[in-house]
């Protein structure tokens, strides 16, 4: 009988590279033949595993202007097709752009303001989500007050949210505890912002290792619609998984930037727009975080998603084989005795 493997969907432009091209199918071409192999040793699922956890993230999410409008026209939630998934899973995270409240408290700035209604956190309890990260350049787009409400609102669904003042945040799931760093690298229009490297994001690192068998890094950076990570995001990553970090979570550019194992640690540089209402097709596409434990190791996939032309509402595709493939040999060992 013959094994049908889907060739991954996902297209990378490389600017008419000839060479880039080249590697990719050829990349593609083992992933065919070697990817059998992989599903064959790939893992019981979490549900299969005493211990087992299961973790995923999405990209950016944006609950204010066109989503706002198409989800009031038509009187459902975006995550319908997702409910299967995020029900699968020990915890689901993504990146909230913006800040809960009225767009009258917007404070001046060059980029535009995500005031968002007072129904979003319910919407994204409702539809399966543990934990937002609020540390982006769109988090201070109400000021200090707005990042309080936002964080109020959030509590009172039920719902964590990460920023960088309240890092880290810390998740008991059965045995494994989770620890979540969030941080941005693109000013907010508050003026809040981080560096790396520095002191102070060093040492939440160090306090998350110390408690957590794993650390989660939720990171705003990069270069808007850029489709590969830049020289900076690269040592970055490397910093912060020489810092502690076990898993990196990119988000900022709009599009997917293909993830990598840096020394060992699954980085996904950009997993794109989740729920967005942005044009250009290249933002159209996103990626989900697929990570399980397993075996006291950590090992990550990715779920392509797409967002057909004239909606916002995301459709769930599968898997990525193309960025699976990259972090095949990425298994991560967690902290096993955390303090």
């Amino acid at each position: 009988m013959k094994m049908l493997v889907r060739v991954p969907t996902v297209r990378y432009d490389y600017g008419g590279n000839p060479i880039l091209m080249l590697i990719e199918q050829r990349l593609r071409v083992w992933a065919l033949i070697l990817f059998p192999a992989l599903v064959l040793a790939t893992p019981p699922t979490a549900a299969q595993e005493n211990d087992g956890v299961r973790l995923l993230f999405t990209g950016d999410i944006l609950l204010t202007r066109q989503v706002e409008v198409e989800l009031k026209g038509t009187i459902r939630s975006p995550w319908t097709g997702f409910q299967k998934l995020f029900h699968s899973a020990s915890w689901v995270g993504g990146n909230f752009e913006g800040a809960v409240g009225p767009a009258s408290n917007c404070l001046e700035s060059k980029s535009p303001c995500f005031a968002t209604p007072e129904t979003a956190a319910e919407l994204l309890a409702r539809a399966g989500f543990s934990l937002v990260s609020v540390e982006n350049n769109h988090a201070g787009d109400l000021g200090s007050a707005g990042r309080e409400h936002t964080a109020k609102a959030f509590e009172q669904a039920g719902l964590q949210s990460v920023g960088f003042n309240n890092s880290p945040q810390f998740i008991q799931l059965g045995k494994t505890s989770v620890a979540v760093v969030a941080i941005t690298l693109i000013p907010a229009a508050d003026g809040q912002v981080q560096r790396i490297p520095s002191a102070e994001v060093s040492e939440k690192l160090r306090l998350a290792k110390q408690r957590a068998n794993i650390v989660v890094v939720s990171i705003h950076w990069g270069n808007e619609l850029m489709e590969w990570p830049s020289d900076s995001q690269r040592k970055q990553a490397a910093w912060l998984v020489g810092e502690g970090a076990d898993l990196i979570l990119g988000h900022h550019p709009h599009v997917i930037q293909r993830p990598e194992c840096v020394s060992g640690r699954p980085v996904f540089f950009s997993l794109g727009n989740h729920l967005f209402d942005q044009a250009n097709p290249k933002t159209k596409q996103g990626l989900i975080a697929d990570c399980r434990i397993w075996r006291e190791r950590l090992r990550c996939g990715s779920l392509y998603t797409h967002t057909d032309l004239g909606t916002t509402i995301p459709s769930l595709v599968g898997p990525d084989r193309a960025a699976d493939f990259a972090l095949a040999s990425c298994l991560a060992e967690i902290n096993p005795k955390p303090h």
